[in-house]
């Protein structure tokens, strides 16, 4: 399994770098420190490697925002922590799905692979709306607000600032990371956490 994730984790670098018309196996094989033929006991093709790729950054995402969180800690503290994981998931979700946009019968392939396992970036949406929805039931959260909106408002900005940083090259923002993330939370809790 640790073969496995060196090459992911070098196909991910090598994309970032080189693109995935211009990428070979034998270049990511020499990254990840394998054998070209190591790279294919894991991975059928290249496209394999690339869902796989796109497919396993998404856990982390899911752990963050799982049931264990519900009713701990302070509403705020939440959000912003699932607002940096979103971050951090479009960060690195952003070079593998260009690869994708950049090949359209790849992109058919991925588009069937999320039909069979009903993921991907919706799925995102999906959990922080269930999460929304969980902690409203507990009156943590008014229950004017709507689940869904409150998760597009919330992962729409997270997205444009990864999507803003990959393309600048650098953070073009006037605040920082942690001051974006605080500043978008407390917006969208106005009024929405009830007055107790």
């Amino acid at each position: 399994m640790r073969t496995r994730q060196y090459i992911l984790d070098a196909a991910e670098r090598m994309l970032q770098t080189k693109g995935l018309a211009r990428l070979t196996n034998k270049e990511i094989a020499e990254a990840a420190g394998c054998a070209e033929g190591t790279l294919y006991n894991h991975f059928e093709t290249k496209e394999a490697l690339i869902l796989a790729a796109i497919e396993e950054n998404q856990p982390e995402f899911f752990t963050v925002v799982g049931e264990d969180r519900i009713g701990e800690r302070s509403i705020e503290e939440n959000i912003q922590e699932i607002a940096r994981a979103a971050i951090r998931y479009y960060q690195k979700l952003l070079p593998l799905t260009t690869a994708l946009f950049a090949d359209m019968d790849l992109l058919a392939h991925f588009r069937l692979r999320l039909q069979e396992h009903q993921r991907g970036p919706l799925g995102l949406y999906e959990i922080v709306a269930s999460y929304v929805a969980a902690e409203q039931r507990l009156g943590r959260l008014k229950p004017e607000i709507e689940p869904f909106a409150f998760a597009a408002l919330l992962l729409g900005p997270c997205h444009q600032y990864a999507y803003i940083q990959y393309f600048q090259g650098f953070n073009p923002f006037p605040v920082s990371q942690e001051q974006f993330v605080a500043d978008l939370v407390k917006t969208l809790l106005q009024g929405g956490i009830p007055v107790k």
